[in-house]
């Protein structure tokens, strides 16, 4: 991997904990212009959960499981007697409009009839956002400088760049991360997201969205820089009823960058889930020469 030139540069391998931070939390690690240092050393914060918490005192909450359908997963198993339980959604949820309560609940019959559910990130699809804060396997790295914050997936390569301080452009095309711009408010960075591609998952649910869906996220280091909180509030009245919000929780992990390639891609040779539209990659089974 090439150097990178930027004042700080930090390595995020980021895991997901229940709880609140307390009002008794330690001073947390700050640049020398007085930001919040979230790239310093190795410093890391990977996700160990793949769900979005409530925030307390907030009516509408994010997309959980069917009371009926207890989820767990690969990091859950030990709780589950050692068994893999799908993610089934609460088609039930009020934030859902009934366009998108119905096509949760198709998705929810398929898997329920016997059909392998999937995440993004085992078809080599970037998360979106705010679903790449779920993405547990692999540690993201941020590095910021004074007119951007980049974060760096090692599954990927992915790369996601908010720049700061800017307005949204005019025409947003569509896409993967859609545009990001973003600013620091006391020791909280801020993040506007729009233009993201109705491809894109939520969450490990598969609750849809439209293009027109707005993120805002907001990451703080708490408990002395050991962990991070990130918070989201959604907007999308194509498809939701209301805004919401939910809560993500990071532990610190020292790990450097690693300097080995990782490359996924989409439609890969083996079609795992028998998902329309899946086409392999052309594979030669000869020489050509």
């Amino acid at each position: 991997m090439a150097r990178m030139k930027s004042h700080v540069l930090g390595a995020l391998l980021v895991a997901a904990t229940a709880g609140m931070a307390s009002a008794a939390d330690q001073a947390v690690p700050h640049l020398p212009n007085g930001l919040p240092d979230f790239s310093s050393g190795n410093m890391g914060f990977a996700s160990d959960g793949v769900e979005f918490f409530p925030v307390p005192g907030e009516k509408f909450v994010p997309v959980t499981n069917d009371p009926a359908h207890p989820f767990c997963g690969n990091r859950r198993m030990a709780k589950c007697g050692n068994q893999i339980l799908p993610p089934i959604g609460d088609t039930k949820n009020p934030i859902l409009q009934p366009w998108a309560a119905a096509q949760l609940k198709r998705t929810n019959d398929e898997i329920l009839s016997g059909k392998e559910s999937f995440e993004a990130m085992s078809r080599c699809w970037p998360g979106g956002v705010p679903g790449m804060m779920l993405f547990t396997a692999q540690p993201a790295y941020w590095v910021q400088s004074p007119k951007e914050v980049t974060i760096l997936y090692s599954r990927g390569p992915y790369q996601r760049h908010v720049y700061l301080n800017v307005p949204h452009s005019k025409n947003v095309e569509p896409s993967w991360f859609g545009e990001s711009v973003g600013h620091y408010e006391g020791d909280e960075l801020v993040i506007d997201t729009i233009g993201l591609s109705d491809k894109t998952f939520v969450d490990w649910y598969h609750t849809p969205h439209t293009d027109k869906m707005h993120v805002i996220e907001r990451y703080k280091l708490i408990e002395g820089g050991k962990r991070m909180q990130g918070m989201i509030t959604v907007e999308d009245p194509g498809t939701f009823t209301t805004k919401w919000s939910g809560l993500h929780y990071f532990n610190r992990q020292i790990l450097p960058i690693s300097d080995s390639e990782y490359v996924c891609a989409e439609n890969n040779n083996a079609n795992y889930f028998d998902e329309p539209g899946q086409v392999p990659i052309p594979e030669a089974r000869t020489p050509d020469f």
